[in-house]
């Protein structure tokens, strides 16, 4: 089984909040949607075990092939929390079971529950690498909840068919697939689904490499802010960055990266790891060689405090790069010294040896 692409988990995280809000059902049907309820609870708490085995005895409580709607319902829940520990097979199997339990359900509920199971399904198959599975579930998922107006399950199936279009370089069908998406949340009243899904795009065709990438990413800042989604907004404006220096679009990438720091000061918590990558953006990105430098100071500082070895190797591959160059002069070989010394002192022994190598070539 392929592990889940950061894309997938996104879907995943989504899918989970749709379920939560679909699965609602009477005595027996209460408890097992009370049990779906601490699952999950469980789930959002890190409780990964305590949520199947909360999931598993609602499935079992209504497994019945006479229960009809409850039975499905707690099939799907299961089907989504297989899903979410990575379980494809497992959840595949359950969003099956949970087809064939509707077969007493009278019409339109039938249908939505069907297109519920078939959603769970077509992103398992999606996800165990199973393209053509996987469009399949997902078309009939589309095609359901589309006709059931249920449009937040519908944006789901939408964006995964998207993302099996950008592995497939089906570049026309992903930009429909993540259009319709979009607007899918947005007749719903999603405001930062849009945003997300928009976001979803724009980092799944930068990572495909794609030219329309950047086009993606304005839309989806624009949305984040639109939603007030302040740090969605941040990530998306450093991933742009990223982006543009990809690109080689350096001048407008360093005003970018400006911005990105400022929204990075302004979050109400503000996430290390953002402002970490913020600095590091900054300091490749400043003309001016002293700002430079007291930037890759301060990356390489919340770096040693994260204990980020990959961060730690990148702001010194910046000072050591920049000495190459001659951009920077005597600060910066004392800046490397200095971080031989403190990479040492924290344990961090082949990249104290890396900087004192590189010390004494530069130096020869």
């Amino acid at each position: 089984m392929a592990p889940a692409t950061a894309a997938q988990l996104i879907r995943i995280a989504r899918l989970r909040r749709f379920v939560g809000v679909f699965a609602r059902g009477g005595d027996r049907e209460a408890t097992a949607e009370a049990l779906a309820e601490l699952s999950r609870a469980a789930r959002a708490g890190g409780l990964a075990g305590d949520a199947l085995r909360r999931a598993r005895q609602a499935a079992e409580l209504v497994a019945g092939e006479d229960a009809g709607e409850a039975g499905a319902r707690a099939l799907i829940h299961l089907g989504a929390t297989c899903l979410d520990l990575g379980d494809t097979e497992a959840a595949i199997a359950a969003a099956t079971l949970a087809q064939e339990r509707v077969a007493t359900v009278a019409e339109p509920l039938r249908s939505q529950l069907i297109g519920c199971a078939a959603l769970v399904g077509g992103i398992a198959h999606a996800i165990a690498g199973s393209a053509e599975d996987a469009r399949t579930w997902l078309d009939d998922a589309r095609e359901r909840l589309v006709a059931a107006e249920l449009p937040a399950g519908a944006a789901l199936a939408l964006a995964q068919q998207a993302l099996l279009d950008v592995a497939a370089d089906h570049r026309e069908g992903a930009a429909i697939c993540f259009r319709f998406a979009r607007e899918f949340y947005r007749a719903s009243g999603q405001a930062v689904a849009v945003a997300e899904v928009t976001a979803l795009a724009a980092r799944a065709l930068a990572e495909a490499e794609w030219p329309d990438a950047d086009g993606w990413f304005v839309d989806a800042i624009a949305e984040a802010d639109l939603a007030g989604a302040a740090q969605l907004g941040a990530e998306l404006v450093i991933d742009r960055v990223t982006e543009l220096e990809r690109t080689g679009a350096r001048a407008a990438a360093a005003v970018l990266a400006a911005d990105g720091a400022r929204r990075c000061a302004l979050l109400a918590e503000p996430v290390r790891e953002l402002v970490l990558r913020s600095r590091l953006q900054l300091a490749r990105l400043a003309d001016d060689p002293r700002d430079a430098l007291r930037h890759v100071e301060a990356a390489f500082e919340l770096a040693l405090d994260e204990r980020d070895p990959v961060a730690l190797g990148g702001a010194m591959e910046i000072a050591v790069t920049g000495l190459v160059k001659g951009r920077f002069t005597d600060v910066g070989w004392r800046l490397v010294d200095r971080f031989r010394e403190r990479l040492g002192a924290a344990g961090f022994a082949a990249l104290a040896e890396t900087a004192e190598v590189a010390l004494a070539e530069l130096r020869t």
